[in-house]
């Protein structure tokens, strides 16, 4: 065999190897999922109407944030593939003496700008979770919305240039709902760890 035979067929042999790998291993990019740089409450903005608004929320606490099931820290580039976002989960706990009725962590996507849908994760958007509550002391996962809203939320990233293409998940805002009186919203919440700290909040 010559050397130039011998050449073309380890190309060939090393072309396929990456077709197959391509087709394994489907898109996997770096992602990551940050703070807002100008988080709402941050600011000195006014209050809306049944929102009583904070620069931080400190009465729920962000404990920890899966992606695919593995721990992930906010601002940490990790791994992923297209399909990440819907399986961001957070786990928060309920820092309160009363029964709060839902807990929801809105994400945007900063990488289509000012036409990106809010991505709710939510624990009492269901009827039944809605029922149950969070306890004083309570640990939830907050989980994508159901009903269709990922499959919505994939045409649209479709439309922007395709899944791949939207690698940074941002925090929007936190709503807390509380049995009686006005919605707890911020841009900021608590974070067990510090590595997870809303670098924003206002004094």
């Amino acid at each position: 065999m010559t050397a130039t035979r011998f050449l073309s067929i380890t190309i060939l042999v090393l072309l396929v190897f990456l077709s197959t790998a391509a087709a394994v291993f489907p898109q996997t990019q770096t992602k990551v999922i940050q703070w807002a740089k100008s988080p709402i409450g941050s600011n000195g903005e006014a209050a809306q109407k049944d929102l009583q608004l904070f620069p931080q929320i400190d009465d729920v606490e962000i404990e920890e944030i899966l992606v695919g099931g593995k721990s992930r820290f906010i601002g940490e580039r990790f791994v992923a593939d297209d399909d990440w976002l819907k399986s961001i989960i957070f786990r928060v706990k309920n820092l309160t003496d009363q029964r709060l009725v839902r807990l929801q962590i809105t994400l945007v996507l900063p990488e289509m700008g000012a036409e990106s849908p809010d991505i709710p994760f939510c624990f009492g958007c269901e009827e039944v979770e809605k029922a149950k509550g969070i306890k004083p002391g309570e640990s939830v996962e907050l989980k994508m919305v159901s009903g269709g809203f990922y499959e919505w939320l994939k045409s649209r990233m479709a439309e922007k240039g395709g899944l791949s293409r939207f690698t940074k998940a941002q925090i929007h805002h936190t709503f807390v709902t509380l049995p009686t009186g006005p919605m707890w919203f911020s841009g900021c919440v608590k974070t067990s760890d510090p590595k997870n700290a809303c670098p924003h909040k206002t004094q």
